[in-house]
């Protein structure tokens, strides 16, 4: 039978186990009596309080330590537990300091009784969680906010959109309001591609920063990606209320951001979409303002435009002219028409324009105003310019061969087939399919299109140029304004634009940037061409201002292979 020493000895020792074990352990031991004061903490807790010894926690409370929220939720708890004797377990608590600092506990409390069984106050172990609630707080950042912007991203912005829907279910009857605006920047590519992609970066954050002062902190403001934004306008009262939300982009888009040192100006397209139509799901609200924006570009960009049913209807009727354009090629639905070029002076046929048409089985002949943009977007644009370059110089090859006349072919080339690095290749290999002569071929290339990189522009131009294609300008004075490619490029004709040609009947204003056109173009040693000649009163003062050649409805307007050789078999003049 142990002696009482030993026995003492033996509780010592235990003590100083416990003791040691509560003090080595990183994780702060706290025991409190029933109006939750410290009567006991081990080391770590007083360091963590700011306390050169545990015992200075006696007697205190967490009040002491804690801001008055974190301290008032964890006495609350503690009352609960003395109470009803039921422990929390594994409680993810957000502790605050008096002086502000924050961290992350994972916090279990328990009821501590005496040996009778009475609950004499609580006890409780807390370890520091702060760098995995870091952790997770990187990882949601990472899965919901763009990296660039810092704004929400598309699917963080979808599911406030969602929640804003069974909001609306809940609201029914209360007239619950709400609205998605989606963005495009306008000609966001040509910044991209002439300042470069970090410039382009740049512009977004700016933009991003500019967009946050257009809307209420209770908005959401988000990036989908690329130059794409939304906003999600909350309880909103009527249509004005996101027009107005419209109108402030553009304010404040209306001044010039600086990028690089260089001073650049960028507008928007933003189509809305409110949830008064009576939307069941999300997403098609997020369709529907993705349309309305779409509509705002073709309605002439910088602009905004509400959706309406109108517009579904159209964007169905446009998916299925795409899946119809993509079966038209291999269908042999594309036809060339051919509008004839004159020579203004002599008034005998010079040569043609090839353009497409397509005999669409159900619509009849569609016009390229209606399929050459859709096909543009779609990429399918480059076949149908192939296409087009195949079936024109072979058509010209046979009517040469046939009159013995040397007529000319132009053809026009898209932004997207310029871009390509085998078009030179591609036209080499029809001429040589056709037989028809480099010298007869001209491409007709619009301002924009050459000005969208004007690198790879230049390397293909020189390459078809070496080869004898001769290169027009088309829709001159339209695009970039900018005379200096022209020393850049061997351009043989600049083609002016019908909408200069069309107001020349007594409009002085008019002839003169014509003749300012002409005037440029002999100085360069080019010749000219006017689109959209439709009267004498038109031709005549082109005669006077030397207009090279012309083409239009006083002439002939776009004919059919077998209606066009007609004109060539005739030997008439205009």
């Amino acid at each position: 039978m142990a002696s009482h020493d030993e026995e003492i000895l033996g509780l010592e020792q235990e003590i100083f186990l416990l003791a040691t074990m509560m003090d080595t352990i990183p994780d702060s031991i706290y025991f409190k009596d029933r109006d939750s004061r410290f009567t006991r903490i081990n080391k770590y807790t007083a360091e963590r309080f700011g306390l050169t010894d545990p015992g200075l926690a006696v007697g205190k409370r967490d009040f002491d330590f804690f801001t008055g929220e974190h301290a008032d939720k964890a006495f609350r708890d503690e009352q609960e537990i003395v109470s009803t004797g039921r422990p929390l377990v594994n409680l993810e608590e957000k502790e605050t300091r008096a002086d502000g600092s924050i961290r992350w506990v994972s916090t279990t409390k328990m009821p501590l009784r005496d040996p009778a069984g009475n609950i004499i106050g609580t006890f409780g172990i807390s370890r520091d969680i702060t760098e995995k609630k870091q952790f997770e707080a990187q990882l949601e950042r990472q899965a919901f906010y763009d990296p660039l912007t810092q704004l929400p991203n598309r699917a963080l912005f979808t599911d406030r959109l969602q929640h804003l829907f069974h909001r609306a279910r809940r609201l029914s009857n209360r007239g619950f309001l709400f609205a998605v605006i989606y963005l495009d920047l306008d000609r966001f590519k040509g910044i991209n591609d002439g300042l470069g992609h970090q410039a382009g970066d740049e512009l977004l954050l700016q933009l991003a920063r500019r967009l946050e002062c257009c809307v209420r902190p209770s908005d959401t403001l988000a990036r989908l990606g690329g130059d794409e934004f939304t906003i999600l306008l909350e309880d909103i009262a009527n249509e004005g209320d996101v027009t107005r939300v419209a109108d402030r982009i553009h304010k404040e888009l209306s001044t010039a951001f600086t990028v690089r040192d260089t001073e650049v100006f960028s507008t928007a397209s933003l189509g809305i979409a409110i949830s008064s139509t009576g939307y069941e799901k999300p997403e098609d609200m997020l369709r529907d303002a993705d349309t309305a924006m779409y509509r705002a570009k073709a309605n002439g960009r910088s602009r905004h435009e509400v959706f309406d049913s109108d517009m579904h209807k159209k964007a169905i009727s446009m998916l299925k002219l795409e899946t119809d354009l993509r079966r038209a090629i291999e269908r042999n639905e594309l036809v060339a028409f051919y509008q004839p070029i004159v020579d203004m002076g002599t008034k005998q046929l010079l040569g043609f324009e090839a353009l497409a048409r397509w005999r669409h089985p159900v619509r009849g002949l569609v016009m390229p105003d209606i399929f050459i943009p859709l096909a543009e977007e779609t990429g399918l644009i480059s076949a149908i310019g192939f296409w087009m370059l195949r079936q024109a110089c072979g058509q010209m090859s046979a009517w040469q061969v046939k009159y013995k006349r040397e007529l000319g072919i132009s053809v026009n080339v898209s932004t997207r087939q310029l871009s390509q690095s085998d078009v030179a290749e591609q036209v080499q290999r029809v001429l040589k399919e056709t037989g028809l002569d480099a010298k007869s071929l001209t491409l007709e290339i619009t301002e924009s299109a050459l000005m969208q990189n004007l690198k790879s522009s230049a390397a293909v131009i020189k390459r078809l140029n070496d080869m004898a294609v001769k290169l027009y300008i088309d829709d001159f004075g339209t695009g970039y304004s900018s005379l200096s490619y022209l020393h850049s490029f061997p351009v043989d004709t600049l083609k002016v634009d019908k909408s200069f040609v069309s107001q020349m009947d007594g409009k002085p204003k008019q002839n003169e940037i014509v003749k300012a056109i002409v005037a440029l173009a002999t100085n360069l040693g080019m010749h000219v061409t006017a689109e959209g000649v439709e009267t004498e009163a038109q031709a005549t003062a082109l005669r006077e201002l030397n207009c090279t050649s012309g083409q239009g409805y006083l002439f002939s307007q776009p004919l059919p292979a077998e209606e066009a050789e007609l004109l060539i078999a005739a030997k008439v003049p205009f």
